[in-house]
């Protein structure tokens, strides 16, 4: 007999993984869910550099670079397999362009909402109450409430 987490219901499963996160130093708010475990990368202590707000939903294989720190506020969403990539390379040096530069921090405003496989690079803000479509890679900051979706940036203000 195969015993594993997915014998566990949902949401007690959901709980333990953000217990673990929170004995392991992240600072995840206790009614945050996480549905699988996420994948922490880093140097040294990463998990002090993980900050997730209330009420946030986070799905299976998320993944998270913490060479920088990655702070998403309340009511934050995110879909299956996100990346979050805080680590980055020189491109200025032709000789070494490999050569690892200074991480950069990642913040997503509260009420936003990450689709599926959707990758944040380093550095990037994303605005409060903002979508990031599926697969989308986010390499510049995205304004409050836009809908980021493929080559198109559209604001979602005009649609309450």
């Amino acid at each position: 007999m195969e015993w594993g987490l997915r014998r566990i219901p949902p949401f007690v499963g959901a709980r333990t993984i953000t217990a673990a996160l929170r004995l392991a130093g992240a600072h995840v708010a206790s009614s945050t869910c996480f549905w699988g475990m996420p994948t922490l990368t880093g140097p040294g202590d990463i998990a002090s550099r993980l900050r997730i707000g209330e009420l946030g939903g986070l799905n299976f294989g998320c993944f998270f670079e913490l060479d920088a720190e990655v702070t998403l506020e309340d009511h934050v969403s995110v879909g299956h397999e996100v990346m979050f990539l805080t680590r980055t390379r020189d491109p200025k040096r032709r000789e070494r362009r490999g050569t690892l530069a200074a991480p950069k921090p990642i913040r997503v405003g509260a009420g936003s909402w990450l689709g599926a496989r959707a990758v944040v690079l380093p550095g990037v803000t994303i605005g409060a109450g903002s979508v990031v479509g599926a697969s989308v890679v986010v390499r510049d900051d995205v304004p409050p409430n836009t809908l980021l979706m493929g080559s198109r940036k559209l604001s979602l203000a005009k649609w309450r």
